[in-house]
């Protein structure tokens, strides 16, 4: 029984559709079907009601839990092999956000790769909240993100504390606060959020930790949460930060590793809530591997507190 088979109908399972699967595996949705239905001979059992959304029928179901674990004992193998042999093999799945992927990723990858050349990584880019869930999956071998409170089956390690401030240029606090520009920036910077009531914003959804905070800091300085603009990009808001549109909500950490965009914008320190951990999250259980122990040292190394 060819192990292709099994994994094209894990993808199918996985993608929810003829239409999808057929583009991730890079073939014809003719070919997946007839490889299906191979499979389905071959096994003397329907696996899969072809319906719109796709559904599994109960042996479909049976079968899809030893597809699962015949797939997770295979990469297991594939990495115990790689153990053996110089620079390893396999691929690690790293769940990060966006903007700290651009930022820490390529510092990281540098020296991993360094150490590991035969070892795929893969990035996994996401809301906070996605990152979590798929380390609580055990969809990604490691995830970069916030944590809050207890985590089911996840083991965190603490990585570096992050903080979130409002961004803007001198002349928008002018504008906002009726004072010339270094006049507006003190006021800003002594008084906070409240103070700032007539600024336009520029924010992301409350999905993500800097638009969740920054809603809920409006909230406790009194200020309407209306946007401006509204964007799960953050490069995207502070641009028009730094083009005077409205006051975005940035973690420092994109201050100083991005001043091509962040140049000319004011920090506003905001309450301490704005303060939170970034951990590195995997899930637990799983059996070791010595290329998520290098890539978990290299992170902590270049940026544990």
């Amino acid at each position: 029984m060819a192990l292709e088979s099994w994994d094209w109908f894990l993808q199918l399972v996985e993608s929810g559709s003829f239409t999808r699967a057929s583009e991730e595996l890079q073939v014809s949705q003719q070919t997946l079907s007839s490889r299906l239905a191979a499979l389905e001979r071959e096994l003397d059992a329907k696996l899969v009601v072809r319906s719109n959304p796709l559904a599994l029928t109960r042996s479909g179901e049976t079968f899809l839990a030893y597809a699962r674990d015949q797939r997770d004992a295979r990469v297991q193998m594939l990495r115990r092999l790689g153990e053996t042999s110089i620079g390893g093999t396999g691929v690690l799945k790293v769940g990060i956000s966006n903007v700290r992927s651009r930022i820490l990723m390529p510092h990281i990858l540098r020296q991993f790769h360094r150490s590991l050349p035969g070892v795929t990584v893969k990035i996994i880019e996401g809301t906070n909240e996605e990152l979590v869930r798929l380390a609580e999956g055990n969809e990604a071998d490691v995830v970069i993100a916030r944590f809050d409170g207890a985590v089911g089956d996840v083991d965190v390690r603490p990585l570096y504390d992050e903080e979130v401030v409002l961004v803007a240029t001198p002349a928008l606090l002018a504008e906002a606060l009726g004072l010339p520009p270094d006049e507006a920036v003190a006021v800003a910077r002594r008084e906070g959020l409240p103070a700032l009531a007539g600024c336009p914003l520029l924010l992301e959804p409350v999905d993500d930790i800097s638009g969740r905070i920054a809603h809920a800091e409006l909230k406790r300085a009194g200020v309407r949460a209306g946007a401006l603009v509204e964007s799960n990009d953050m490069i995207t808001l502070l641009s028009l930060a730094r083009d005077g549109m409205g006051a975005a909500f940035c973690p420092t950490l994109v201050l100083d590793a991005m001043p091509q965009i962040t140049r000319g914008l004011v920090a506003v320190g905001l309450s301490p809530a704005a303060h939170y951990p970034i951990s590195l999250g995997t899930p637990a259980g799983v059996e070791p591997w010595n290329a998520l122990s290098v890539f978990e040292d290299i992170a902590g190394a270049l940026y544990g507190a």
